[in-house]
């Protein structure tokens, strides 16, 4: 299980809202400050992604959550969203490369038009996909409501 820690922005009856910061490999390398890849790395991570997650526990605005995902959930839903395409624009642009010039159509930019249109096609098919309520599994799951840590005192505490 691959895990992550999120913080509450919002709670509703059953719902939870969290919001995770998306990190990059080069935020633990030593040598970030020296690379042209830790330095584009920083201009593009710092960006936070937001879930809606049912959750039955009691929680507040603020407290922090542990999220996961099984490995090979994501496994599979990066073979979905990497292979699969990359697979569809090699035997499109194969069979295209072969067929095309049976119907007049020799110029290669057909070929490459049709592997794009056919890579476009299976984009837009593993979006729908991915969005349909029965294939949640590729969400991450709630593991814990962690407890408040260090809850400054209200006046009335005082």
């Amino acid at each position: 299980m691959i895990e992550e820690i999120g913080i509450i922005t919002a709670v509703d009856k059953d719902h939870i809202w969290v919001e995770t910061e998306v990190k990059s490999t080069c935020g633990s390398c030593q040598a970030q400050d020296n690379c042209g890849t830790g330095v584009v790395a920083k201009v593009f991570t710092p960006k936070k992604e937001k879930l809606i997650l049912r959750c039955h526990q009691a929680a507040e605005v603020g407290q922090r959550v542990r999220l996961g995902v099984a490995e090979n959930q994501l496994l599979s839903a990066s073979a979905l969203m990497y292979l699969l395409p990359l697979l569809v624009m090699i035997v499109t642009a194969i069979s295209a490369q072969y067929l095309f010039p049976m119907i007049e159509l020799d110029h290669e930019l057909w070929v490459v038009g049709a592997a794009f249109f056919a890579t476009f096609l299976t984009f837009r098919f593993l979006k729908r996909y991915a969005n349909q309520s029965n294939t949640n599994r590729f969400q991450p799951k709630l593991l814990a409501v962690l407890p408040i840590q260090n809850k400054p005192l209200s006046a009335a505490d005082k």
